[in-house]
C-alpha cells in the first residue's frame, strides 16, 4: 500500500468515530426538541436546526472535555494535511505532461520511444488515465530503455495491438533487445486488478508468436487508486498475477 492508501484506511474508522460522537447527541437533542414543542411544524423546524446549527459548537466543546476526542480530531486534521500535499504532488506529475491533441499518436504525444522504464511506465500511466479507454502499448527494451514502442487505443473495455504481433520476433532480434513489455490498462480506480481471460489469452499468443523469446515477452497491467497514483500488475499464461510496481507520491 502506497502512503496515500495507509493515510485514507487509518482516517476512515477515525472520522467515523468523531462523527458519532458528535451526531448521537446531536440527534438526540433533535429528537427532544421535537417532542418538547407545542405542534408538529415547531418541532419539525427545531429539530432541523439541531440537526445543522449543533455539530459545529459540539465539535469545539468535545475537544475542550474529551482528551481523546480531541487527539481523534488532531489526527484527522494532520492525516487530512498530509492526503492534501500527496494530492498536490500527484497533480503536478500529471500537470507535466501536455494533452494529447485529437487525432495525434499516443506514443508520440507522451515521447514514448527512448524513455527508462520508470519514465516510460509513468508517461504511460499518465496517459492511459487520461484516455478513459483501453490502451494497449508494446515497448520493446535494451538494458532498460525502450528503443522501439507502439500504441493503440481502443475502446473503453477493448483494445489490440497496434502493429503486427507476428514481427516482433524480428524486432526483438533486429534491435538486441532483452525483453519486450506489453502494458495495456483496466480503466478501475480502487488500486486491485486481476488479468481478465482475454488478457490470458493474448498472452499465450503473443508468447507463441514469440517462439524462442516467448520468456522475454512480460505482460502488465496498469491501474489506478483513488488518488490517481498507478499500479503496475504482472500476469503469466496461467492466470497468476502479482503487484510488479507501485507509484507513491510520498516516496
Amino acid at each position: 500500500m502506497s502512503r496515500y492508501e495507509v493515510l485514507q484506511a487509518e482516517l476512515g474508522p477515525l472520522a467515523r468515530r468523531q462523527h458519532v460522537a458528535i451526531m448521537l447527541p446531536t440527534v438526540a437533542t433533535a429528537i427532544g426538541l421535537a417532542f418538547g414543542a407545542d405542534n408538529y411544524r415547531t418541532g419539525l423546524a427545531l429539530a432541523l436546526a439541531a440537526i445543522l446549527l449543533l455539530p459545529v459548537p459540539a465539535h469545539y466543546l468535545w475537544r475542550r472535555l474529551f482528551p481523546a476526542y480531541r487527539r481523534r480530531a488532531e489526527r484527522c486534521t494532520a492525516i487530512r494535511s498530509e492526503l492534501r500535499q500527496l494530492d498536490q504532488r500527484i497533480t503536478a506529475i500529471f500537470a507535466g505532461y501536455r494533452q494529447r491533441q485529437q487525432g495525434e499518436h499516443f506514443k508520440k504525444a507522451y515521447e514514448l520511444a527512448g524513455r527508462p522504464l520508470r519514465e516510460l511506465e509513468e508517461a504511460l500511466s499518465v496517459g492511459m488515465f487520461r484516455e478513459r479507454r483501453e490502451v494497449f502499448v508494446t515497448a520493446f527494451m535494451r538494458q532498460g530503455i525502450a528503443v522501439r514502442v507502439t500504441a493503440s487505443i481502443g475502446s473503453p473495455m477493448r483494445c489490440s495491438a497496434a502493429d503486427n504481433p507476428a514481427r516482433w520476433k524480428e524486432h526483438l532480434e533486429r534491435l538486441g533487445c532483452d525483453e519486450i513489455r506489453q502494458y495495456h490498462n483496466h480503466p478501475v480506480h480502487d488500486g486491485h486488478t486481476r488479468p481478465s481471460r482475454a488478457d490470458i489469452r493474448t498472452s499465450k499468443t503473443l508468447r507463441k508468436l514469440l517462439g524462442p523469446h516467448g520468456n522475454r515477452l512480460r505482460s502488465l497491467i496498469i491501474c489506478w487508486n483513488p488518488a490517481r497514483e498507478w499500479k503496475v500488475f504482472e500476469h503469466d499464461t496461467q492466470g497468476r498475477h502479482w503487484l510488479h510496481f507501485e507509484f507513491d507520491a510520498a516516496a
